[in-house]
């Protein structure tokens, strides 16, 4: 290789150390470079210039020497520094949409809302089933109340509905489930005083409960706060 194109590639070197993640790429551009064909354009320029240095030119200012690429080592090389630049900012941008703090927020208020929609949907079918259990007391004969509270059938369903509320008490506490929490607490004390009565109960003790289910409006409260619930579920 002729001393210039050694120093050529010498300088190409020094620049290229600058930009070493982009070494392989630029290497590769240069491999293409037919240097005996560049060595021979090189020469002929040289001699070109010897053959006119005996002719009278303009004196020209001083100016520092500037390195200047060749055309293929400099597009080559423009090429990869924009390429990278552009990749640079491109994974610097962020992305578009909402921001992961208002995800997480959006996420939790949808849970809290199913939760919620859950609840009340278990507090509809207590609701439903408390008021045909009490329903059934209320419309006995007092005289026989108390052989309907010690049915098999009825003294499981009674049973049923307290284990039901006490799995129900922490979803109750939901501020926006007070008003439930309320009703079902009473229902819940009435239905425990219930099932310790016996089938000897005297019909003036089944009188007395029965008179205090009307007199609370236990039953037409229970029919107002089912359908209250339902009509939030809609």
């Amino acid at each position: 290789m002729c001393p210039d194109c050694r120093k050529e590639w010498e300088d190409a070197e020094k620049i290229l150390q600058g930009a070493a993640a982009l070494k392989e790429d630029v290497q590769a551009a240069m491999a293409t470079v037919d240097w005996e064909a560049l060595s021979e354009r090189i020469a002929d320029a040289a001699l070109s210039r010897r053959r006119t240095a005996s002719s009278p030119v303009r004196e020209r200012p001083l100016r520092p020497r500037v390195f200047v690429l060749k055309p293929l080592f400099a597009g080559a090389l423009g090429g990869l520094l924009i390429g990278a630049a552009v990749m640079y900012f491109a994974l610097r941008t962020p992305p578009s949409g909402p921001a992961p703090g208002s995800a997480i927020s959006a996420s939790s208020e949808f849970i809290d809302r199913a939760e919620l929609s859950a609840t009340k949907r278990e507090t509809i079918d207590y609701l439903d089933k408390s008021r045909a259990l009490l329903l059934d007391f209320v419309q006995a004969d007092p005289r026989e109340a108390g052989w309907i509270l010690q049915d098999e059938s009825s003294a499981r369903r009674t049973a049923g509905l307290l284990l039901k509320k006490r799995l129900m008490n922490t979803r109750l506490d939901d501020a926006a489930m007070a008003k439930a929490r309320n009703l079902c607490d009473q229902i819940e004390r009435m239905f425990v005083e219930l099932s310790l009565i016996s089938e000897e109960i005297s019909a003036e003790e089944a009188a007395r409960i029965q008179r205090y289910i009307e007199e609370k409006n236990l039953l037409l409260r229970i029919k107002l706060l089912r359908g209250e619930l339902a009509g939030s579920e809609v």
